[in-house]
């Protein structure tokens, strides 16, 4: 039996995972985010501008490039989101919308679903890290996954920087 060449390949993905320090990982390992965070810090209003990316066709209408999506995020002391509480909107509509998820205090991690209404099986999904230091980067994906799409019909994905007013 040959076992070099399942040492190697086993030590180069423990070595990958170790240097892997993205949100969403390449292997399936978590990431580690952007350094530990406080209940406080990551609850408030939020702003988040997206970008659309090429990863997907965005066909079907989309949200346009510089939109500024605002988020109402209270935080509950084990990270997640209190979904009676939390809301976002679209503007210049002033329609509030449902906003859950959680955040890991432990190193900022977000995964965020902005629904249509309550119930809608329309969704999508904010994953990223946010600071202490109250920014935020990460992906707005349309639709979130087990959803249908809120703006484009065919999916899209966005680039998303934020700030915390």
């Amino acid at each position: 039996m040959h076992l070099r060449p399942i040492i190697s390949c086993l030590a180069v993905l423990v070595s990958t995972a170790a240097c892997e320090t993205s949100a969403d990982s390449l292997i399936g390992i978590g990431g580690t985010g952007g350094g530990a965070v406080t209940q406080a810090q990551a609850a408030g209003d939020w702003s988040f501008t997206v970008r659309k990316t090429t990863t997907l066709s965005c066909s079907g209408g989309s949200l346009a490039d510089g939109q500024v999506l605002t988020a109402h995020m209270n935080v509950l002391s084990d990270g997640t989101l209190n979904a009676t509480t939390s809301s976002w909107q679209n503007p210049p509509t002033t329609l509030v919308r449902p906003l859950s998820g959680s955040v890991r205090l432990t190193d900022g991690f977000a995964d965020l679903i902005f629904s249509a209404s309550t119930g809608s099986a329309s969704a999508m999904e904010l994953r990223g890290t946010l600071t202490s230091t109250g920014t935020f980067a990460g992906t707005l994906t349309d639709p979130a996954p087990g959803f249908s799409p809120m703006f484009s019909a065919g999916g899209c994905e966005y680039s998303t920087a934020g700030t915390k007013a």
